[in-house]
């Protein structure tokens, strides 16, 4: 599962996974450890796909 830290401080370690999580940068995460992360909802969050930027040209 792809999460995003969104707390206060640029980055944070998270031993148990051995990762940093840098603020607002996504990250691949287990689901189980995911799940626990995400009850700490001011802290982070799941991460959004990014939207298309691609646009088509009307014919005309």
């Amino acid at each position: 599962m792809r999460i995003v830290y969104i707390g206060p401080f640029r980055a944070v370690d998270v031993p148990s996974l051995g990762i940093t999580a840098e603020q607002g940068t996504p990250i691949e995460v287990p689901d189980e450890p995911a799940a626990r992360l995400l009850e700490q909802s001011t802290i982070w969050a799941e991460a959004t796909s990014p939207k298309s930027t691609t646009k088509t040209a009307k014919e005309g």
